[in-house]
This record gives C-alpha cells, sequence and structure tokens, in this order.
C-alpha cells in the first residue's frame, strides 16, 4: 500500500466527504483537500497536485462530475476514480469517456475502495512508464536516425528538416524587409553540393580506417571555414551538402564556394606524405531553382556533374542535359491520355503474416513508342509543370477503381486499392469532393481506398495538412505516410495527424541484417508505430533476409520485388488467382 499516495475528494455531501476521508487517512493515505462544488475545484487541484482523485458524479454547481473530470483532464494528467450512487447504463456510458481509472458504487465497502486505489496507481505509473520509453525512444530514434555516425554531421534525412528552417528565417526576413527596395532584400537561399567523389582511392590506397580519419579530418577543416549557423550535411557516401542562411546576391554564394576551394584542397600531412582531396562544388538557389529541397539538391548535382575538380559552378538550365528532350516531350505528353499510352501498373501489398495479398499501390507508366520507357520521375514533374496533372490523376483514379471493381467482383471483396496523391492534388480545394464524386460514380467503397501522401507534404504547413487529411478520413479513406523517415522523421511531429498507416522507406530496409543501425531504427519505429495503433508497410523488401528480419520485428505488410515488381492489370490479375 503506497502511504504517501496524496488524495483529493470531490463529494456533495459534507457528512459524506468527511467519512471518506477518515476511512481514507485510517488506511494509510493522506487526504490534501476536498470540495463539493466544481466552480472551486480547479484552483485547489492546481494548488495541491494530488496523486489521485475521488469524484462523486453528483456535486454542486451547474456541471457535474463527470464534466469537471473533462475539465480536469484538460489541465493536468492525474487518475480519477468515480465514487458515486448512479450505476444506470446512460451514466456509465458518459463516464467511460473520460477514461477514469476506477468506478465504485456506493454504499462502497473499505476492500473495494482499497483495491481500485491500488489498481489505479499500478495502472496510472504503467502507462506513465510507457509514456517514457516512447518518449526515449523517440529522442534516440531522432538522433541516430538524423546524423551520420562517423562525422557526427547531420545525415540527408534531416535535410528536410534544416531546410524548413532556413526557409521560416528567410520569409521572416522578407516580412521585416517589406519596406525596403529590392537589392537590399534577402533574394535566395543556397544549398551548394560538395562532392568528393575520388575519395574512394584514397580509401582504396590507405585502407578504411586510416580513410575514416582523414574523413574527420576534412570535415573539422570544412567546419573551420564554415559560419555557425551554416548546416553542413554529409549526404550519402563522400559528399556534403552545405545549406546558409538567405542572401542578397549570388555573389556571396560565388564568393563562399571560392573560399572553399582555396581551403579545403591544401593537402593533408601524414608521416611526411602529402594527401591531396580534390572535390567540386555545384550550387542551386531557391527559389528559382527547385521549391523544396529534392529538386534544389538535383539541381546542384547537375551543376556538378560534368565539372572539372577543384571548380564550382552556379546551376543554370542552358547546362541541363534533359533540357532539349523535355520540350520533345512536352509535346509527346499532351497526346498520351488520347493515344491510350498510360498505363497503370499494381504493386501488390502482402500481409506479413499469411504472405496473401491484401491490396495493391497503383503506379502510372508511359509506354511511349518512340522512347520506349519513360522514368515517371520524369514525366510526372513534367505533367505537373504543363498543367495535365489533374487530367491524368482523374483518369488512374477512374480507371483504378474500374479494374479493382472486376477484381473485387470476381477474386478478393475487399481488396485495398492504393493511390500516390502528389502535391499539387493535395493542395487542391475541396479534394475529398472531388475523390468522392469519382469513387460514387464508379460505386467503389471509400474504406477500400488508401491514400498515400509523402511525407514531406506534411512539414511545410502542418495545421493546413492536418486539416486536409481530416476531411479525407471522414468520408472513411485509409491515409497512409509514405517514404516515412525520409523527411522530418518524428513520430511526434505526426501524432495529431489523421492517419492510418505509416511506409516505412526503402532507406531503412536495405540490407538491414547487417546494419545494426537500420535494425535499432526500424525495430523501434515499428514498435512504437503499434503503441499508437497504426499499422506498418515496409517498402522495397528485396531479399529473404530483410523480410525474416521485418516478420521477427511483427511488420504487418510488405512490398518489394521479393514477391513481385509492379504488374501490368492482367498481370497482376493471374498473380491474384494463384495467391488468393
Amino acid at each position: 500500500m503506497n502511504t504517501s499516495l496524496k488524495v483529493f475528494i470531490i463529494e456533495d455531501e459534507i457528512i459524506a466527504a468527511e467519512s471518506l476521508k477518515l476511512d481514507l487517512e485510517s488506511l494509510g493515505y493522506q487526504v490534501i483537500g476536498k470540495e463539493n462544488s466544481h466552480d472551486k475545484v480547479l484552483p485547489k487541484i492546481k494548488e495541491n497536485q494530488p496523486d489521485l482523485i475521488l469524484m462523486d458524479i453528483k456535486i454542486k454547481g451547474d456541471i457535474d462530475g463527470i464534466d469537471l473530470a473533462k475539465k480536469i483532464n484538460q489541465i493536468m494528467c492525474v487518475p480519477i476514480i468515480y465514487l458515486t450512487a448512479y450505476a444506470d447504463e446512460k451514466t456509465l456510458n458518459r463516464a467511460m469517456e473520460t477514461s477514469p481509472y476506477g468506478y465504485i458504487v456506493k454504499p462502497y465497502k473499505t476492500e473495494d475502495l482499497v483495491t481500485n486505489i491500488r489498481i489505479a496507481w499500478q495502472k496510472y505509473n504503467q502507462i506513465n512508464h510507457i509514456t517514457h520509453q516512447l518518449t526515449s525512444q523517440q529522442e534516440r530514434l531522432n538522433f541516430i536516425s538524423k546524423y551520420d555516425e562517423l562525422t557526427q554531421l547531420p545525415n540527408q534525412l534531416s535535410l528536410v528538416e534544416n531546410f524548413n528552417g532556413i526557409l521560416e528565417l528567410f520569409y521572416q526576413q522578407l516580412n521585416s524587409q517589406a519596406d525596403l527596395d529590392t537589392d537590399n532584400k534577402s533574394q535566395f537561399i543556397p544549398l551548394f553540393y560538395l562532392n568528393f567523389g575520388r575519395f574512394y582511392l584514397i580509401r582504396d590506397e590507405l585502407g578504411q580506417d586510416l580513410a575514416n580519419m582523414l574523413f574527420k579530418a576534412l570535415v573539422k577543416r570544412l567546419k573551420a571555414n564554415l559560419n555557425e549557423d551554416y548546416i553542413l550535411t554529409r549526404l550519402d557516401g563522400d559528399d556534403f551538402a552545405l545549406i546558409i542562411p538567405p542572401i542578397k546576391t549570388k555573389q556571396i554564394a560565388i564568393d563562399l564556394a571560392t573560399n572553399l576551394l582555396e581551403k579545403i584542397t591544401p593537402p593533408f600531412i601524414y608521416k611526411q606524405q602529402e594527401i591531396y582531396i580534390d572535390f567540386k562544388i555545384g550550387i542551386s538557389l531557391y527559389p528559382i531553382h527547385g521549391e523544396n529541397i529534392d529538386q534544389l539538391l538535383y539541381k546542384a548535382k547537375e551543376a556538378a556533374k560534368d565539372l572539372e575538380q577543384n571548380q564550382y559552378k552556379i546551376y543554370s538550365p542552358a547546362f541541363h542535359s534533359f533540357t532539349a528532350k523535355q520540350v520533345s516531350l512536352e509535346a509527346k505528353l499532351h497526346n498520351a491520355l488520347e493515344n491510350r499510352e498510360l498505363e497503370i501498373y499494381y504493386q501488390p501489398l502482402v500481409e506479413m503474416r499469411t504472405n496473401k495479398i491484401f491490396g495493391a499501390e497503383a503506379l502510372l507508366r508511359w509506354n511511349n513508342p518512340e522512347d520506349k520507357y519513360i522514368s515517371p520521375e520524369i514525366f510526372i514533374p513534367l505533367a505537373e509543370e504543363i498543367g495535365i496533372i489533374e487530367t491524368i490523376n482523374n483518369w488512374i483514379l477512374n480507371t483504378a477503381c474500374e479494374e479493382f471493381n472486376y477484381l473485387h467482383k470476381n477474386f478478393k471483396s475487399d481488396l485495398r486499392l492504393s493511390i500516390n496523391l502528389s502535391k499539387r492534388q493535395f493542395d487542391q480545394d475541396y479534394l475529398e469532393q472531388k475523390i468522392l464524386k469519382i469513387l460514387a460514380d464508379n460505386y467503389f467503397n471509400p474504406s477500400l481506398l488508401q491514400i498515400e501522401i509523402s511525407e514531406s507534404l506534411l512539414v511545410n504547413n502542418h495545421q493546413m495538412a492536418s486539416r486536409k487529411l481530416k476531411k479525407l478520413h471522414s468520408i472513411g479513406l485509409k491515409i497512409a505516410i509514405d517514404d516515412f523517415g525520409t523527411g522530418y522523421s518524428s513520430l511526434g511531429y505526426l501524432q495529431n495527424l489523421y492517419f492510418d498507416i505509416l511506409k516505412l522507406d526503402r532507406i531503412f530496409i536495405n540490407k538491414i541484417e547487417s546494419n545494426p543501425k537500420n535494425a535499432t531504427i526500424t525495430k523501434s519505429l515499428i514498435e512504437m508505430a503499434h503503441e499508437l495503433n497504426l499499422k506498418i508497410i515496409a517498402e522495397g523488401v528485396e531479399t529473404e533476409p530483410e523480410l525474416s528480419f521485418l516478420h521477427k520485428n511483427n511488420c504487418d505488410y510488405y512490398q518489394g520485388y521479393l514477391f513481385s515488381r509492379a504488374l501490368p492489370f492482367q498481370q497482376f490479375k493471374e498473380l491474384l488467382e494463384i495467391n488468393i
């Protein structure tokens, strides 16, 4: 028995309250206050900070004990046990909405009082323990998922978050500089791509351990030549991204690139041997070269692609290798839908426990007769740029609904269809109404449609995203957060959004059996998702060891080449025939 437990009594009858106080004190509990009116309770509870509250439902004032419990739950976390003469179903149902820790019907027995208090206190401590564990795991996960182990620099997964921080500063400066002329305003956010692509030669020559030591010395030299508010990030391999605060002219970016090439390229000395580290710098500028970090990084890499060592270049469309081809593709893409060149492929979504298909992700393909295969990474952004993406998206949903209606009728009535939403789609007004109309036109059950939204779309405007997801959820759709872990990487950040599923990105799954860091991240993500009643779909599962790890750690679903690549409708139908 916890004799130090502090109890607060809320009881309508003064005599009953005093009798209860005497019983509690005889049992070893400390009664720190008692009250019979709701308007006096909240200040006293805030002042006394009880460990537990015994609440009568009938109290003096305009509200009853149940409504008072709701108010208390809003301002503090304290276990509440109802002690009341009411036992009717309506009252019980109302009381249950406040998640009480116990319910005792008067007249009570002393042993019932003790049992309820002990169970409530144990349950409260268990919940606190779980909450603390989740918080600790999240903090640990945030660190190991966002920092490079060798250099302790932020890694590629942190780029979105760091860029958004700089972006917020950029618009704050624009607002504060509204009355200034253009020359004195912040104009750009530069992204520098530092390519040390020849470092592998040093690694081959000196060995992994010595190369790692040299690499850390390189990072130290880089940081010594950067301001404290510059954000240096290690990318995959031996490359870095550098984001600096907003600048007024391109010349500032040029001067920094020139200075880095001058200060970083002098040789390192090891055992009286000079070791030269050559590199090149590609630069892109927000907002003229891209709206998000992915576009900017791609453009910066393009700028560096054909450079000689120890040179820099700011991205220019004139140097972009796809420019001429893009002009031709635009004309072809305008006619692709009419010429029936677009086709939906379906990649199976598989239940881990049974290894049975429970749904499929719809993926768009363009079968152009001249160019053969054209990557969606090329033609989908192009469709957005030339303004035909909404027409294509409507066609995808209509066609997929029609094909899945056939599958529902002939194979599996609850087969789930998963559709990706682009940023432009997600930003549409009345999105849920447009989707609902297409579903109604096709007599398609909304509960069988899963909408996949990239995590990065939710970061820039959290409140807008929350409202959008709530509306989509309200019409019965399943919501999946795609590429989880490549953007903001925080379950805490997403906890107030309306969604059902996390899709764990391939970056965590790849060779997980030999990557302890990724194994820890993945295991923690699965555990925390389940604590929040979310399901996990692992993307890009390609090997048996990867699948075995996911199965062992209770992942719910998976997709990837190990089970099946994305298939045309006819081949997907044939696969269903042997799998259901």
